[in-house]
């Protein structure tokens, strides 16, 4: 029986002349024998566009355009031999369509490409980047730049001082899609985790002894090496920065939960706030 091909969700920038998403893809479908489906979502307001005789007619016309780029783009695809789809659709909340397009697909991952912003503008403004990350169905890449990976190390982040079932679940799926990408990539798997107060080994997925050393009882449990665990104290966010910084991961994996209300506004969540703090790829999933 054929094994099934992992299926590459690429969300397409219609306004953008360099596809940092798609090359990353494709360099993953080549890696992982991977199927690609590229995404694209357009529109054009008729008031921006006088010359246009009817809403129809600028429809039919902007739809045939981005289909016409979207083949052109997908070439490298046909030289590599990596099966694609492709997808246009027309509706101008494009972030919504990537949503519904997603949770039918079939898709085993998402990759989107991703900048840098400033705080104020991650604060004042809903971007896509966080809307995808709390409300799709499937684990998303994003990627800041369209270069092979600098280094051959994942780090997956896990919350192993939570007893909230929610987490612990979270790490389940955080360690089973980071050793996916992992193999497919051909890449070393680490492990952080980073405490704010004293370790209670009550709340670890494992039993700990006291004389044995709680980093390679970790390793142990997640099958990697001892010296790929690093468990911190500290404030989570700029340890794992830290981390990033000591290590430098090539994929950062780490769980997305989404907030809520006024608290989830002003709290923020650790996937977020490390989208914009570390140079490494970001794949999230919840």
């Amino acid at each position: 029986m054929e094994q099934k091909r992992t299926k590459l969700f690429v969300i397409i920038d219609p306004e953008s002349t360099h596809q940092v998403a798609l090359v990353k893809a494709l360099l993953i479908a080549k890696l992982g024998n991977c199927h690609i489906h590229a995404f694209m979502c357009v529109y054009a307001d008729i008031k921006k566009h006088p010359e246009a005789s009817s809403r129809k007619g600028l429809k039919h016309r902007t739809l045939e355009d981005a289909e016409a780029r979207l083949e052109e783009l997908m070439k490298p695809c046909d030289l590599c031999d990596v099966p694609f789809t492709t997808e246009v659709l027309w509706n101008n909340r494009w972030y919504e369509m990537v949503l519904r397009s997603v949770a039918k697909s079939g898709c085993d991952l998402v990759i989107k490409s991703s900048f840098h912003h400033s705080k104020a503008k991650r604060f004042f403004s809903k971007t896509s980047d966080y809307t995808l990350m709390r409300y799709c169905s499937c684990p998303i890449l994003f990627t800041h730049q369209s270069q092979e990976w600098s280094s051959d190390k994942i780090l997956a982040c896990v919350d192993l001082e939570s007893d909230d079932p929610q987490h612990t679940r979270l790490n389940t799926v955080i360690i089973r899609n980071a050793r996916a990408v992992a193999e497919i990539i051909g890449m070393d798997l680490c492990i952080a985790s980073v405490y704010k107060k004293a370790i209670d080994e009550s709340r670890f997925p494992i039993k700990v002894d006291a004389s044995h050393d709680i980093d390679k009882e970790l390793a142990r449990l997640y099958g990697v090496d001892a010296e790929n665990v690093y468990l911190r104290q500290g404030a989570v966010n700029e340890t794992l920065v830290g981390i990033c910084k000591e290590i430098d991961p090539s994929i950062l994996i780490i769980g997305s939960i989404a907030r809520t209300g006024i608290s989830g506004k002003l709290i923020g969540n650790t996937a977020e706030k490390l989208l914009d703090a570390v140079d490494a790829d970001v794949l999230t999933v919840n």
